[in-house]
């Protein structure tokens, strides 16, 4: 007899058909993403990388890489390879335009929250609003599959939204008074305990959280998307981080 198992795709391939019967074809993807600009979305996206690990060189591995707002600040960027991933077919296709033809970076449609990719092969694995979406039983097939990928000196960043930070536990109970009102994809909290655990039992020695609500400083790296000049020097996230390291890496 096999086990139960769980698989919430159809709540978001409901959510994407809703949004393309109500919105302009150009809003559809922005909208099921969601987190505002895009374009400033991704540069944060991307300084978060530049905190927690090293660019140059590196195999990259996007979890949920929707329309490619990273995926946009990356191509400029000196790393080794890209590999982007996303449920929904017509929304990873925004993200393969981005890339504009380039060689390192390629597309894959992951089933079952497996990261195509083979053990030890890659050096940073991120999921930014990916775990806000998935159930506790795909987050922790996603977390262990980040484990598996990366090599002893990789970080795996995921972004999620905490229930005991008072700003996302507000959004928690006004989105629990409305849920049976939505379109079938589901908002996710979760806890840095939670997290903790499912990192350790995976095999992750390190893992570090950073409060969405804490502030950042902006690199003041340049970008040929934006004008980072006009940009507060300090900004907040959002969503939480978690960072899982392997053992023996500081």
């Amino acid at each position: 007899m096999t086990g139960a198992f769980t698989d919430n795709l159809a709540g978001h391939r409901a959510k994407y058909e809703h949004l393309a019967r109500t919105l302009p074809a150009d809003e559809v993807g922005p909208t099921y993403v969601g987190g505002g600009d895009p374009v400033l979305a991704g540069y944060k996206e991307l300084e978060v990388l530049r905190a927690h690990a090293m660019l140059p060189g590196a195999a990259i591995i996007d979890v949920g890489c929707g329309i490619g707002r990273l995926t946009q600040h990356l191509v400029p960027e000196p790393i080794g390879s890209y590999l982007g991933l996303d449920i929904i077919p017509e929304v990873l296709n925004e993200a393969v335009a981005k890339a504009a033809g380039d060689r390192r970076f390629r597309f894959a449609v992951p089933a079952e929250c497996l990261i195509p990719a083979d053990d030890a092969s890659a050096e940073i694995v991120v999921g930014f609003s990916l775990i806000t979406h998935l159930m506790d039983e795909e987050a922790f097939e996603y977390i262990r599959e980040a484990s598996r990928v990366l090599t002893p000196s990789g970080a795996a960043i995921f972004s999620f939204l905490d229930f005991n930070l008072p700003t996302h536990t507000a959004m928690f109970l006004a989105h629990a008074r409305q849920h049976r009102l939505g379109h079938g994809d589901i908002l996710k909290f979760t806890s840095k305990d939670v997290l903790r655990i499912v990192g350790h039992d995976v095999g992750f020695t390190d893992v570090a959280f950073v409060d969405g609500t804490d502030e950042r400083f902006y690199s003041g790296a340049r970008s040929s998307l934006l004008d980072v000049v006009t940009l507060p020097a300090r900004y907040e996230f959002g969503q939480s981080l978690a960072i899982f390291r392997k053992p023996g890496v500081a």
